[in-house]
């Protein structure tokens, strides 16, 4: 698995969130107690970020108490906190009820007795890393302690990635928010912030392909990491005269790594379904994806959750998706098998003219700067003969005509005062029966049978 290395370079494009890690340590220095909360997308520099707090609170006098949850194996309860302020672990609590709450209470104190020593020395930053790990325990202890020890100068800085969160994590930092501590959101680096990027990594400027190929990351810092170390390590870049020349045109493997970390930890079905998805354009429609699974709507979507949950795809629209990083769109093809991706190229090709509406509607952040090298296996196949449309019943015809224009099954079904289920059965029936797998194939099949009967006039 690719991690990415140290960096002793500069943190690009996180002026701003800078700012916020020094008000909190100014705050304390003053005397006072302060909270910085973090939220994040995973890869988008979290770590590095709460680095640079530790380094600046270490300049500036700071005693520094560092914790980290893990999700595996999971460590005994308040572990972190102890292991970060140089406590032995916790004893395990030896019963339930009153001497649980007992125990826990101990433990409690025992943090605030060892955090108020190290603030009569000085100001202390406590930081906490993946909270979104945290147990039950760390979490009232971590609502707790900032105000048994509000008096003190303290400096909280709690990070946690915001996907598929514990609620109790999302309810400590609401909480935390409304009583007024500070809080930031990490956003994807800007343009400008990933030519830095590429600048320190290989100490040269990018060509225009390089450039492009890093923006396929949509300003995730990790995966421009990995892109900029793999090409190096693979040769897919050339440095001559402080310029960086693109050399391969595929994402290397580190990439890969990544992206495979990424989407193992999605269920068998998600990761089924963002197989697919992948042969679809870069935004592509919910009902278009659910056709070609052959999947009901309801089936379609609960896979769907889970991967807009890690943060693959991202609404667009309404009933309209978008892979977040062209790279891991990229990543994601090639590791599906070869003789897949043509079967599901021959059931999408020709999507152009819902490609350009969607394009349309797509902001410009998920522009497809990268496109999928594969692509061109598929491209100029011939489609399979649709039959006549005489075998369609009057209302398989209807849905059929209606699809074509471009209506999805919600809007066929108003139309028709039907619902998005039987219009879903009445379409299934046409493509058996056109001997047809998608919607671009019924437009193409209608389109000709239009140019058939004008013909015959």
């Amino acid at each position: 698995m690719y991690t990415q290395r140290p960096s002793t370079g500069r943190l690009r494009g996180r002026a701003g969130e800078l700012k916020s890690i020094l008000d909190v340590l100014d705050i304390a220095a003053a005397g006072r107690s302060a909270i910085l909360l973090v939220d994040g997308a995973r890869g988008i520099g979290k770590t590095r970020l709460l680095a640079a707090a530790e380094d600046q609170a270490t300049h500036n006098g700071f005693s520094l108490a560092k914790a980290r949850a893990d999700e595996l194996p999971r460590p005994p309860p308040l572990a972190s906190l102890y292991a970060g302020l140089g406590l032995a672990p916790p004893g395990v609590a030896g019963g339930g009820g009153a001497a649980g709450q007992g125990h826990m209470l101990a433990c409690l104190e025992k943090l605030a007795v060892r955090t108020e020593k190290l603030a009569a020395r000085g100001p202390v930053c406590i930081t906490l890393d993946d909270a979104q790990w945290a147990d039950s325990t760390t979490i009232t202890a971590l609502r707790a302690l900032p105000l048994w020890l509000a008096e003190y100068p303290i400096c909280w800085v709690l990070v946690r990635r915001t996907v598929g969160q514990d609620p109790r994590i999302d309810w400590l930092f609401a909480e935390w928010e409304h009583l007024g501590a500070s809080r930031i959101a990490l956003g994807p680096l800007a343009d400008d912030a990933i030519t830095d990027v590429i600048g320190d990594v290989l100490s040269a400027r990018p060509d225009g392909a390089l450039l492009a190929m890093a923006h396929g990351a949509a300003g995730n810092p990790l995966l421009v990491r990995a892109l900029l170390d793999g090409l190096r390590a693979e040769g897919g870049v050339a440095v001559a005269g402080g310029r960086a020349q693109l050399l391969s045109g595929r994402p290397p493997r580190r990439v890969r790594e990544v992206v495979r970390d990424w989407v193992m930890r999605l269920s068998p079905t998600a990761r089924h379904v963002l197989d697919v998805a992948v042969s679809l354009d870069r935004s592509f429609a919910v009902d278009d994806l659910g056709d070609l699974l052959g999947w009901p709507d309801e089936q379609v979507r609960r896979p769907l959750h889970e991967i807009l949950a890690a943060d693959l795809l991202v609404p667009v629209e309404k009933d309209v998706l978008a892979f977040h990083h062209d790279l891991v769109r990229q990543a994601v093809a090639d590791r599906v098998p070869a003789a897949v991706r043509i079967a599901l190229c021959r059931q999408v090709a020709g999507t152009h003219r819902f490609s350009a509406v969607l394009a349309a509607a797509a902001p410009s952040r998920v522009k497809m700067r990268y496109p999928l090298g594969w692509a061109d296996e598929c491209a100029g196949r011939p489609q399979p003969a649709t039959e006549e449309w005489d075998v369609l019943t009057d209302g398989e015809r209807a849905v059929a005509e209606l699809v074509a224009q471009g209506l999805t099954n919600r809007e066929v079904a108003a139309r028709m005062f039907l619902s998005p289920h039987t219009v879903s059965f009445h379409l299934r029936k046409v493509y058996r029966k056109l001997g047809i797998r998608s919607r671009v194939e019924l437009t193409r099949a209608s389109i000709h049978r239009e140019r058939d009967r004008l013909s015959r006039r």
